[in-house]
């Protein structure tokens, strides 16, 4: 899971989120992250775009403690990234645009297990 770690955190400097809300679902994310890329370059002038990085960090941390959960626990990880691999800021977007609109529901950390999952299978 550290790798997923990694590539969360990756999506996290680039992507943009609102530090307001603990649990932005993916729907809400990628509305406002398709906004700010829709400004091109000068979308890293806006404050948005800090939200939003702020809101991709929080997925990651929550990412990362269920992991550990599921470690500590005996549980298979979430995902099984490869040594070396990492998934782009782009391949992640187009992976959470690709989910259901059930799962575009769903809190972003969910969002970003389920594209790592798909991606990365185990077993």
């Amino acid at each position: 899971m550290r790798h997923v770690v990694v590539l969360v955190a990756a999506a996290a400097a680039v992507l943009p989120v609102s530090a307001a809300s603990a649990a932005i679902s993916v729907g809400t994310f990628l509305t406002r992250a398709d906004a700010l890329k829709a400004q091109g370059i000068g979308a890293m002038l806006s404050p948005e775009f800090g939200a939003l990085r702020d809101e991709a960090k929080a997925a990651t941390r929550q990412l990362r403690a269920e992991d550990e959960a599921r470690r500590a626990a005996g549980k298979p990880p979430i995902a099984c990234v490869p040594e070396g691999s990492s998934v782009g800021i782009m391949e992640m977007l187009d992976g959470l645009h690709a989910l259901s609109p059930a799962e575009k529901k769903r809190p972003l950390k969910d969002g970003y297990a389920r594209v790592l999952a798909k991606r990365y299978p185990c077993g």
